[in-house]
């Protein structure tokens, strides 16, 4: 069990923006070289296919840019974008990426550890949070079409969003098997663990086995 001391690092200004501005990238060019046949494939979202995580995530950069996050549900999102086509979506995924790097090219420290929309959540870990769901959801996609998992820096970025959230989980840090996890560099997590850090992800999120890994059922950051 934590002692109420235990603490992670805010997530890096710089390295989280480059970071969500890559995986916004990343799934542009993901969904761009899709064909409308993949379009339909069920994903592990319940009751979503591909084109409606994809349009639950183009949907929510277009609120950010807009200065509207938080106005329409994920549901509603990928409602708005169901009937585009890949290419369509992939283009205002490229459109939104450009505006948010000249919106975020002025952040300021103030302006990173205020309060963003989301309650609790400072704007840096807000920005963190997009990062975390863009990384997730181009794994659903991934997942449906058979396709590897991303191993590149959208990995680490998402299990260090994950831990901090489980740390602010009364729940979860209640129990040692988690508690014991919540303060390791993300970097150093396998190592450390001996787990797989994308099955780690997946287990936290919904998405994986978590008796596999030793953890509790009610172990995820969205139940």
């Amino acid at each position: 069990m934590t002692d109420g001391s235990a603490v992670r690092p805010g997530p890096d200004r710089d390295k989280t923006i480059n970071g969500l501005l890559e995986q916004y990238r990343s799934f542009a060019e993901l969904i761009g070289a899709l064909d409308v046949s993949d379009w339909g494939g069920d994903t592990r979202c319940t009751g979503w296919q591909v084109r409606d995580v994809a349009g639950h995530v183009v949907g929510q950069a277009v609120d950010l840019v807009n200065g509207t996050i938080g106005s329409r549900t994920p549901d509603q999102q990928a409602a708005a974008m169901r009937g585009q086509s890949p290419t369509k979506l992939a283009a205002r995924m490229h459109a939104a990426t450009d505006t948010f790097a000249r919106l975020v090219a002025v952040l300021d420290d103030a302006a990173w550890s205020a309060p963003s929309p989301v309650p609790g959540l400072t704007l840096g870990q807000g920005i963190h949070a997009l990062l975390n769901d863009a990384y997730l959801h181009g794994d659903d996609i991934r997942d449906a079409l058979g396709l590897p998992h991303d191993a590149g820096a959208g990995l680490p970025a998402t299990l260090d969003f994950v831990l901090g959230a489980l740390l602010r989980d009364d729940t979860a840090n209640a129990q040692p098997a988690v508690a014991r996890l919540l303060v390791i560099p993300a970097e150093r997590f396998t190592r450390q663990t001996g787990m797989d850090t994308h099955d780690f992800v997946l287990a936290a999120t919904g998405r994986g086995d978590r008796a596999r890994l030793g953890l509790a059922d009610d172990i995820n950051i969205y139940r």
